[in-house]
């Protein structure tokens, strides 16, 4: 994977990002880590004066709104790649959020990846199956008509109209491929992000690197299953982090994880 930068992405709790950074670029020694900051703009100097000397840039993005903040997180990082990303030095971009634990360097644990291959967590295709449980695509769900108007539009536009292809956006590699293309989408408010930029990976053309970090889709057989990377609020147990962590091949990220991190934990 080519000059492999991170992106830390925070909003919130800025000791507990102090804490989580600090082990990120104690396990990620060369690596560049940019800061996106996504939280109340009132609060940025304070964000700044905590975290600023350990990052090799800082930008805050200058959206207000939290929840279209939570559903659009590809704008927000589309904004941040368009007003400051372009300008930095990377070719393969790790977003790493703020409640997110690496204990592991990302260039080993990605080895395998190649030049501009994406990574999505939990990547798959949108079966039936899915489609009619996810509460994104399921009929009923006021979300459906959004999921709809999706497949219309990039049939429309590109004549797309294979399967739709979906991660859980919890860990994620772009590449500077990706954002200059997706720069050129138009109506990109319509979908799901968690559909939305596979697909749109998918037509483009970007090969997407396949790994299982952990990352599940629930289902009620799996749903008191320990997991490493939780797309919901389930956050980690410290006892399944430390049981990994004693692995020669065990996982090397968690989330979530909303505590200050101590060694002594191990």
């Amino acid at each position: 994977m080519k000059e492999l930068a991170i992106l830390f992405w925070f909003y919130k709790k800025p000791l507990i990002c102090k804490n989580h950074l600090l082990l990120l670029k104690r396990n990620n020694p060369g690596l560049r880590i940019y800061g996106l900051y996504g939280g109340d703009l009132k609060k940025v100097d304070r964000y700044k004066k905590i975290l600023g000397e350990y990052l090799d840039d800082f930008y805050a993005s200058p959206f207000k709104n939290s929840k279209w903040k939570w559903i659009n997180g590809d704008l927000i990082l589309l904004d941040w790649f368009r007003k400051r990303g372009k300008n930095l030095s990377w070719e393969s971009l790790a977003v790493v959020q703020w409640d997110m634990l690496v204990f592991g360097k990302l260039a080993k644990i990605f080895r395998d990846a190649k030049r501009n291959q994406l990574y999505f967590s939990a990547f798959r295709s949108l079966d039936k199956d899915l489609e009619n449980c996810w509460m994104w695509t399921k009929p009923g769900s006021i979300h459906r008509k959004n999921y709809l108007n999706f497949r219309k539009h990039i049939k429309k536009i590109y004549g797309y109209d294979k399967k739709i292809l979906c991660c859980l956006f919890i860990f994620q590699i772009f590449t500077r491929s990706f954002f200059e293309k997706y720069s050129l989408v138009k109506k990109k408010y319509i979908g799901m992000l968690e559909y939305k930029i596979p697909t749109y990976a998918k037509i483009f053309k970007i090969p997407i690197f396949q790994k299982d970090t952990g990352a599940r889709w629930f289902t009620k057989k799996l749903s008191k299953t320990p997991s490493p990377l939780n797309a919901d609020s389930n956050e980690v147990s410290k006892t399944f982090i430390k049981s990994e962590l004693r692995k020669k091949n065990g996982f090397r990220m968690f989330h979530p994880f909303n505590k200050i991190w101590n060694d002594s934990q191990k």
